[in-house]
């Protein structure tokens, strides 16, 4: 086989089932893409159709049970539902099921059928009796009390706040094997629908299977506790009766924490392997915990993107010493199919589970086949995909792929250019880059000016800060694709409107940016006040090491971080009750918080309004409306950024064709730039 990367397409046979090569596209379903339908939607239908013509050899479809929260007072104002929930029990679902398992066959994927979890199952046919009396009201929200500052260095992260699910020293043998009929049911009930592979969740502790796997969970002395054999006793004979359920043919796969911090160990994975032989096929690891398996910048590094890798190889290589018959395969960050290939080269894995890669790159497999690996768009780990926020916490959408959430209707909503146009982009941010690589491969002339001698925009911060090396690397991507697709660049170049006048283009975009703005604050015009955007690079070796940050956005949390990874002490105001208060809740806000506990010269105080800037520190008020200082020698501002609006309207009448862009429309996030860049260059 003459690709580059080979080790990926080899296919691999698992029972009767033949994968087309080792990729595999794990349960991840961005949110919002249809409502409250209990059946997969045409949209739905369209997202995972893709994953399998993009080249998934298994697409893993799961949250099969409806379910409703009911939140209390109005649910615009409550976080949005974290997933779209089918019904596999209604009849008028099913046959949508068969729709989108049919358009994962006809690209050559196959379909897996991902069971969860439902503590409905320890009862009878999954009928929970009814509770004695009435139910109790649900409590309102009330106020939220402002986070905790230093005090909560030691606090621990979103793997301790669980939901809420029974103890299992209270799980009778009764419910016990009410749960392996319930469980069997559903396996047989996938596989009657056409789901080829089964699999089943049993990591993090987030599942009564889970939690009697692990010792930090299960401290029950009988035979389902104690020993690795008797804590897995459930797990193996849960698999039996599935077994017997869907009989010989089909592959039955495990989704495993590989160890735990503080649990259980990689030799006690093996063990487990060794239990399993025989039954289950596919021993399928993840991360020890939660938020890892979902890693950011803050929680990997450019040179090890995929957490516990190593953990992974160590089980996938006892489990080929050993002659097991079955295959492993590791799932956590991985893109890069360097990492990919060589882990299956190394039998690190035998097969690789990725979610981002097929959200962010709708040609993933194309571009990994055809060795194009500098053209594979870079996953920024922001985790909007998971959850959105602020006010996109209704949409589904990837912060690089503006085609997310369109792929059952983009094709009716662009057109063909009728012919060749020349363009002129103003700024070389993400908004006008991906502007200008979008018309140009769409056969247009593209010149794109940019003030400073560099590409970039707003993002060349990220060449600075240890944890924004994703977004660093979705720069480089975007500058990478200008030379590559034939975009004339003049850097160091101050468009005009008499300039792009006079080079008579057809269609001009602007895309100048915002900029950094406060309200007016006594003493924000002081020598010793900046604003935090510019403060990267030589002008952070300007400042003191005591400095005040006041806005705990993004913006402020990050170049804080940056700032006391330098060694410099930084102190966050903010007037809202938590910091970063528009981030995905989902995993992000955890494993940011986990990295600033970890930052002796990082601290924070919220739910305050700052009410003047002196020479000597920042004057404030907290909730409660007691008066404090932070001292400090600089000052830093990251409350707000301003459009550039008065600079757009300067090129208005330079050509028939007139577009703004990103920011310079409106102040927002890397995802809004991406996509209006990408839309509008798609009308050309």
């Amino acid at each position: 086989m003459s690709r580059k990367y080979a080790a990926l397409f080899k296919p691999l046979k698992i029972r009767g089932v033949i994968l087309k090569n080792r990729m595999l596209s794990t349960a991840s379903t961005p949110h919002f893409l249809q409502g409250k339908e209990p059946y997969p939607t045409e949209k739905v239908i369209s997202h995972f159709a893709n994953r399998a013509k993009n080249g998934a050899a298994a697409v893993y479809i799961n949250h099969f049970h409806k379910d409703d929260f009911p939140f209390p007072g109005r649910a615009i104002d409550n976080p949005p539902g974290h997933f779209n929930l089918f019904d596999i029990n209604d009849y008028t679902a099913q046959n949508y099921f068969c729709q989108l398992i049919d358009s994962i066959h006809f690209y050559g994927g196959k379909a897996t059928g991902y069971i969860m979890s439902s503590p409905d199952w320890f009862y009878k046919d999954g009928q929970v009796p009814p509770p004695p009396g009435d139910m109790p009201p649900m409590p309102g929200m009330g106020e939220m009390e402002p986070q905790c500052t230093e005090n909560d260095r030691d606090r621990s992260a979103a793997d301790d706040n669980m939901p809420g699910m029974l103890d299992v020293k209270d799980i009778t043998k009764e419910m016990m094997q009410n749960y392996y009929e319930n469980v069997a049911r559903e396996a047989s009930d996938l596989k009657r629908l056409g789901f080829d592979i089964i699999s089943m969740h049993c990591c993090y502790r987030h599942s009564p299977q889970a939690q009697l796997a692990s010792p930090i969970t299960n401290h029950r002395t009988d035979e389902y506790g104690g020993s690795v054999e008797n804590r897995n006793r459930f797990i193996l004979e849960m698999y039996q009766a599935m077994r017997k359920a869907v009989g010989n043919d089909t592959p039955l796969e495990i989704v495993y924490s590989v160890c735990e911090d503080g649990g259980y160990t990689v030799e006690d994975t093996i063990e487990f392997a060794k239990m399993a032989n025989g039954l289950i096929d596919v021993l399928h690891l993840r991360s020890g915990d939660m938020d890892p398996q979902h890693p950011l910048g803050y929680t990997s590094t450019e040179e090890c993107p995929a957490p516990y890798l190593e953990e992974m190889g160590k089980v996938c290589k006892a489990v080929h010493e050993l002659g097991l018959d079955m295959v492993v395969a590791a799932s956590a960050g991985f893109q890069d199919p360097d990492i990919a290939n060589g882990a299956i080269e190394d039998g690190k894995a035998d097969l690789i589970g990725m979610a981002r890669a097929w959200i962010n790159n709708p040609d993933y497999v194309t571009k990994v086949s055809e060795g194009r690996k500098d053209d594979i768009t870079p996953c920024i780990r922001c985790n909007k995909c998971h959850v959105p926020c602020g006010k996109d916490m209704w949409r589904s959408f990837c912060s690089v792929n503006p085609k997310l959430g369109l792929e059952d209707k983009l094709e009716r909503m662009i057109d063909p250019p009728s012919k060749s146009l020349k363009v002129a982009v103003i700024g070389g941010g993400p908004a006008g880059m991906e502007y200008a690589m979008t018309a140009a491969q769409r056969g247009h002339k593209v010149t794109l000016y940019e003030a400073a001698d560099e590409l970039g925009g707003a993002l060349k911060h990220t060449d600075y800060a240890s944890f924004k090396w994703p977004l660093k690397q979705f720069k480089n991507y975007l500058i990478h694709q200008m030379d590559k697709n034939g975009v004339e660049l003049k850097l160091g170049t101050k468009a005009t409107g008499e300039m792009i006048k006079a080079g008579g283009y057809d269609a001009v975009a602007v895309a100048i940016g915002a900029e950094p703005t406060c309200p007016p604050i006594p003493g924000s015009d002081g020598d010793n006040v900046r604003f935090a955007a510019n403060c990267y690079g030589d002008v952070a070796n300007e400042l003191s090491d005591e400095i005040v940050m006041i806005g705990g956005g993004d913006i402020g949390v990050e170049t804080a971080l940056y700032l006391a990874e330098l060694g410099k002490k930084v102190k966050v105001l903010e007037m809202l009750p938590e910091l970063i208060a528009d981030a995905p809740h989902a995993h992000y806000k955890n494993m940011v918080h986990n990295y600033w506990r970890r930052e002796p010269n990082f601290s924070f105080k919220c739910g305050v309004r700052v009410t003047s800037i002196d020479k000597d520190g920042v004057n404030y008020i907290d909730h409660k409306g007691n008066e404090g200082k932070a001292p400090c020698k600089d000052v830093l501002l990251a409350i707000g950024m301003k459009a550039k609006t008065d600079g757009v309207m300067e090129f208005a009448d330079c050509a028939d064709i007139f577009h703004v862009l990103g920011d310079c429309e409106s102040a927002s996030s890397v995802a809004h730039a991406v996509r209006t860049g990408f839309a509008l260059a798609s009308t050309l």
